[in-house]
């Protein structure tokens, strides 16, 4: 007993979530609309309602892009009609635009584009959640103060003088009489005005404190060992208005994308628990992999049937050795690795291949600046690989900063999720059952490689690093039925340190 409860550890708090990220709110896309190849960024509010900003990649022979959020409630019939998109200059491939997201929920960007091929469009599911309050500056609180002190007395003497001087003749003055009177008023107004004031504090202190209450909250996971098996209990679940409990769909395949990422980020394993029942709270199981001991961070992706991505987080203790292990895989699509991240652009893979990796072509990586992650494959005679399809993709991704306050999990597609596209299409399709469940067609189960990606030659992921620091990036990839890791150490430089 002793042993199991040094190895179960609670769920923790790892810093700011939105969706399927930590600490990482901006929602990437690479991918066709149509014939068109784009790129499209997303960079949700920090509060909602609140604006969204929009940016779109087009080829050349674009000339109009047009956006349009979609909430998941909606649809595409209930959504507002499609704002135009301003090029960022003459003669810019770029597009920029804003659009407002009024509800907490899921929600897609409706990305239209109109060029010489055609009219096209392409679904960016986007997760619509408050993650922080907007500050008040002291200069216009005091402002504010300042205004709220003259509009007061500007009250109690507009009640004075109504109860005084408004109620003389044209030209008579006020006797005493009227104005004792007056004052006695204006008197009864201070406690009166007062209340109001307080009153209406305390309604805002409310509305406050209730904002903060429904304000997206990293989702905590009960993780625990028993004889080499990880059990896994989600805390907490999503419910639709109806009072319904939102279920899970299967994402490449998979309704649970679990990473361990030990805290010095010398382990790292992909793992694909399976579901052990149906309940309101889903709870899954899968083996330990051949891990080394130590603290680990525990990030669990899942796709709600509204389409709402989101990140379920834990942190767990291997309390001894498992590296020497061999057991036997819970899915054949579980991969893991073990040693520190290579400085280097290049990384040896266990088959004798060799990832090589190109990033910030000037070699100085910006946080929040728009960068590729690009990663080839070659074999031993320096010629590229081939890859197989993995989950779908050409290749799979997460970056993660070393203190925790930042994981993302990649595709070449960006971060966003196939299955949140699904669930959107099939809901404007009309595709749900009796019971108001949706009703998600069988193929997607068995996911088929996404079109943008490439079989062999290079795979790239589009990303931008939210901040300073020492990062990880950890790149899987699928070769003669082998699932191979690749590990790379990046360092974002400090602006603040440049500008110095």
């Amino acid at each position: 007993m002793r042993r199991r409860a040094l190895r179960a550890l609670g769920a923790a708090t790892l810093g700011v979530v939105l969706a399927a990220h930590v600490g990482s709110p901006d929602v990437f896309f690479s991918g066709k609309a149509g014939p068109y190849d784009l790129r499209v960024i997303v960079r949700p509010p920090e509060v909602v309602p609140g604006v969204a900003r929009v940016t779109v990649h087009a080829p050349g022979d674009v000339q109009h892009v047009f956006i349009r959020p979609v909430f998941w409630r909606a649809g595409s019939r209930g959504a507002p009609s499609a704002d135009e998109m301003r090029r960022a200059e003459r003669a810019s491939r770029t597009f920029e635009g804003s659009l407002w997201l009024m509800a907490r929920g899921a929600y897609t960007v409706d990305v239209i584009v109109e060029g010489a091929r055609g009219r096209a469009s392409v679904l960016v599911p986007v997760a619509s959640v408050a993650i922080g309050r907007l500050p008040l500056s002291p200069g216009l609180g005091a402002l504010l103060a300042v205004l709220a002190i003259v509009l007061c007395a500007a009250l109690i003497n507009i009640v004075y003088k109504a109860a005084g001087e408004s109620l003389v003749d044209a030209g008579a003055s006020l006797d005493a009489g009227r104005r004792k009177r007056a004052r006695r008023v204006a008197a009864v107004a201070i406690p009166v005005l007062a209340l109001a004031v307080f009153g209406g504090a305390h309604w805002w202190g409310t509305v406050d404190s209730d904002y903060q209450r429904r304000m997206y909250r990293p989702s905590p996971l009960s993780v625990s060992i028993h004889d080499d098996l990880l059990r896994l209990q989600a805390t907490d679940t999503i419910f639709l208005p109806s009072g319904r409990v939102a279920e899970l769909l299967p994402d490449h395949g998979k309704l649970l994308h679990l990473f361990l990422i030990r805290t010095d980020a010398r382990a790292f394993a992909h793992l694909h628990p399976t579901p052990s029942d149906t309940t309101a709270s889903p709870a899954f199981t899968t083996r330990l992999p051949p891990l080394p001991a130590g603290a680990y961070r525990v990030f669990g992706d899942v796709v709600q049937e509204t389409g709402f991505e989101r990140t379920l987080v834990a942190s767990l203790t291997l309390d001894r050795d498992r590296s020497a292990s061999t057991g036997a895989r819970s899915d054949p699509d579980d991969g893991w690795y073990v040693g520190d991240g290579s400085r280097e652009r290049s990384v040896a893979l266990s088959d004798g291949s060799t990832m090589h990796l190109s990033l910030a072509p000037g070699g100085v990586i910006r946080p929040g600046r728009e960068e590729t992650i690009r990663v080839q494959i070659q074999d031993a005679a320096g010629k590229p690989a081939a890859v197989e399809p993995y989950l779908g993709m050409a290749a799979h991704a997460v970056v993660t900063r070393l203190d925790g306050s930042v994981y993302v999990h990649l595709h070449p597609m960006g971060t966003i999720t196939m299955a949140a596209q699904d669930a959107f299409r099939a809901r404007d399709r009309g595709d749900t059952t009796a019971t108001g469940r949706l009703r998600i067609a069988d193929d997607t189960t068995s996911p088929t490689m996404h079109a943008s990606t490439a079989m062999a030659g290079t795979i790239e992921f589009p990303y931008a690093f939210p901040s300073s620091g020492s990062y990880r990036v950890f790149v899987q990839v699928k070769r003669v039925g082998r699932v191979l890791t690749g590990a790379f150490a990046i360092t974002v430089a400090d602006t603040t340190l440049a500008t110095r």
